[in-house]
């Protein structure tokens, strides 16, 4: 995030926690979209994904007065989406298992564990990339913005950017090497 994003983004907090609705409005309008996106990667349905992003852009407004410990507000709203996400698919798993065979409980459990341990490997490994490195990656692999505006955002060479995003991929597939799901991903990048 750029120093002009957090100042706004500082800023749009402050607005929000004062009640003001033009200041939900530029959220809602700067980050549905991205978030209806972000949303898909786990629920893959438009409609529910769009449900989602709206319920939590609701929790935001309505948790208002508590965002004193928020300090990035993109992350703060893509963290309140994937736990929603998550939550819709342990309530969906649960409506499923209503209607499959005892024995088949288990695969379908398990493979829903797998995939929030791939998930925790994955956010975890994210973590242990330097700062430049893995804002790189998440604005790259992640959020899908061009090399040139990641260049302009974070206020760097375009030569940097492939360098840095070049960086987080070896590194991250050497954190990864035991998630093969992963592995495969970032050969694909």
């Amino acid at each position: 995030m750029s120093h002009s994003e957090s100042n706004h983004s500082v800023q749009l907090i402050k607005s929000l926690k004062k009640g003001d609705k033009d200041a939900f409005k530029s959220i809602f309008n700067i980050y549905f979209k991205r978030l209806c996106v972000f949303a898909l990667k786990y629920v893959d349905d438009q409609y529910t994904a769009e449900e989602i992003v709206e319920n939590t852009l609701l929790k935001l407004w309505q948790k208002r007065s508590k965002l004193d410990k928020v300090e990035n507000l993109k992350s703060y709203l893509y963290t309140m989406v994937r736990n929603a996400c998550v939550d819709y698919n342990k309530q969906d798993k649960r409506l499923i298992r209503l209607d499959i065979k005892k024995h088949e409980n288990v695969s379908l459990n398990d493979a829903f564990v797998v995939e929030e341990e791939t998930h925790a490997a994955l956010y975890a490994a994210l973590e242990t990339l330097p700062e430049k490195c893995r804002k790189v990656f998440e604005l790259s692999c992640l959020d899908g913005i061009k090399y040139k505006d990641i260049a302009e955002d974070l206020q760097i060479s375009l030569n940097t950017v492939k360098s840095q995003r070049a960086r987080a991929i070896s590194l991250l597939k050497i954190y990864l090497k035991d998630h093969p799901f992963y592995a495969v991903l970032l050969a694909s990048l």
